[in-house]
């Protein structure tokens, strides 16, 4: 890719630094054009569009902290990256979506956390897993996986986009499917009509999703290749992402990264959850350009 090597981690400018020592900071507009062109869902934006991708994104940076853990340098083009992803849903929006975010913390590959969950028993389970992302609540931090974060366009797949829109859903309490209604931006958006949508979206995946399981083989391991890639397989079939199913919230932030990376799918599948999302989000990513 032209110009790439600029920015490459042995020969780039520092200008991560200068970013967050200044009030107003600007992104240098190669290290832009890098970033946009590495994401394909980034790059088919109109000229306008980007350019106003990139002033929400210089004033993300301002506003939140961005570190690395686990012994990440965080460098210029792992902010400028991530928040170009990040400002993508509220392009057409406010930044004041992202108000409960206390910041930005990415480390190098998947983290472990810990994870609890009460059975139809009463029985509490409680293991640790390893995540690509998490969005914490009440006033957390967005918390990515920098390997898994440069997965995008991958199938619909991006971290990125999930954990902000969680952000977005929990702007007004828990994460549940149900972001906050701006009046100034989603007067054509009725409650009733997204949670009767979604609902019906949400039973007819998870049903699909069950139909994809009962093909497994009883012994199903993802660890064996064979059986890996007959899950790929059916999984390939769905329109979203089989941890979709999980839980509304989580149907909600897959089907926004679709919405925003791959649509066609989801369009095709569910053309009332795409119109809301695009309502929602005011943008249209099938118009052609």
């Amino acid at each position: 890719m032209a110009g790439a090597d600029g920015f490459r981690h042995n020969a780039r400018m520092e200008w991560l630094t200068q970013l967050f020592r200044r009030h107003a900071p600007r992104i240098p507009d190669p290290l832009w054009q890098y970033c946009v062109a590495r994401l394909d869902f980034l790059a088919r934006l109109p000229a306008d569009d980007q350019a106003r991708l990139k002033t929400l994104s210089e004033e993300l940076l301002a506003r939140k902290t961005f570190s690395g853990a686990d012994g990440l340098a965080l460098d210029d083009e792992t902010a400028v990256l991530i928040a170009a992803q990040a400002t993508l849903p509220v392009l057409n929006l406010t930044l004041d979506l992202y108000r409960d975010m206390a910041g930005v913390i990415v480390y190098p590959a998947a983290f472990v956390i810990p994870q609890t969950e009460i059975d139809e028993a009463g029985v509490v389970h409680e293991w640790q897993e390893p995540v690509s992302g998490e969005a914490i609540d009440a006033g957390g931090a967005v918390v990515l996986s920098w390997e898994d974060a440069q997965q995008s366009d991958t199938a619909g797949y991006n971290v990125v986009i999930h954990e902000f829109v969680h952000k977005i859903d929990m702007a007004d309490g828990g994460a549940n499917g149900r972001p906050p209604f701006l009046p100034e931006f989603h007067r054509e958006l009725s409650p009733g009509r997204w949670r009767r949508e979604f609902e019906a979206a949400y039973e007819d995946f998870v049903a699909r999703v069950d139909a994809l399981e009962a093909q497994l083989p009883d012994d199903f391991d993802d660890d064996k290749p064979s059986h890996a890639s007959l899950y790929d397989g059916l999984a390939a079939e769905l329109p979203l992402d089989p941890y979709a199913a999980r839980h509304p919230a989580e149907f909600f932030a897959v089907a926004s990264e679709a919405f925003f990376v791959l649509p066609e799918p989801l369009a095709r599948e569910y053309p009332e959850v795409f119109d809301l999302l695009r309502l929602y989000y005011r943008q249209n990513p099938l118009m052609p350009l």
